[in-house]
């Protein structure tokens, strides 16, 4: 293989048989795990049309096994099967894509950041693609709910900013905070930033504590190493 096909082969992960039966495997968990966070309900208090997806921890599973790519694929199987029997379709499915998308090229961007320092880590790789995850996930965020309240609303009417003023404002009252619609755009999006932050932290922080037990860091599909190590250390 090429020197310049090696080197995006180790950018963006593999995508050979062993990658297919992992976007498989973690696309099918992705919406197993999705499906059990709608059964139990774990929605966010003060926005309760938001909910915590256990989802996205197999997706950033299959980034740090088998790459970038595969992870992308296996979103995007996710966002294919919820756009059938998903919930909130068909606004749902593709705002989680949106968030899901963008939060993988932020943790992609700080581990190719890390992977050219002198001394890479995970724990370094994690941090930063952490934080420049975050503000990706929601600065996209932001633009896609945003589209969705103030232009689309005229074809989705339950998305108006009257109607959500309307349904969670009893939740903000709640909290403390009177939500108006002078007020509420800016509050609506502000807390849908503050979810999306507490999202993406906690999936990575449950995909990065497997992915950092003895037995995940010793394990060599198909005799190659976790695609997160090989890359941050250079090495296939």
């Amino acid at each position: 293989m090429p020197a310049g096909d090696v080197t995006e082969y180790k950018r963006s992960g593999r995508f050979d048989s062993v990658s297919i039966a992992g976007v498989a495997i973690f696309g099918a968990l992705s919406v197993v795990l999705t499906t059990l966070s709608q059964a139990l309900g774990l929605n966010f208090p003060i926005v309760p049309y938001l909910q915590f997806d256990l989802g996205e921890i197999a997706i950033f599973l299959a980034f740090f096994i088998f790459g970038p790519l595969p992870a992308v694929i296996s979103a995007f199987v996710e966002f294919g099967t919820l756009m059938v029997i998903g919930e909130n379709t068909p606004i749902g499915p593709p705002l989680k894509l949106v968030a899901i998308l963008s939060s993988l090229v932020g943790v992609w961007a700080g581990t190719a950041i890390v992977a050219r320092l002198g001394k890479p880590g995970l724990n370094k790789a994690a941090a930063l693609g952490a934080a420049i995850g975050v503000v990706a996930r929601i600065v996209a965020s932001t633009i896609a709910n945003y589209y969705l309240i103030v232009f689309l609303s005229v074809y989705f009417s339950g998305y108006s900013l009257a109607a959500i003023v309307g349904y969670v404002s009893s939740y903000f009252k709640a909290a403390g905070i009177t939500l108006t619609m002078a007020n509420g755009l800016t509050l609506i999006l502000g807390f849908t930033a503050i979810f999306n932050a507490l999202q993406l932290l906690f999936v990575l922080v449950v995909s990065y504590l497997i992915v950092r037990l003895p037995q995940m860091r010793s394990t060599k599909a198909a005799g190659r190493r976790l695609w997160i190590v090989s890359y941050i250390h250079g090495k296939e």
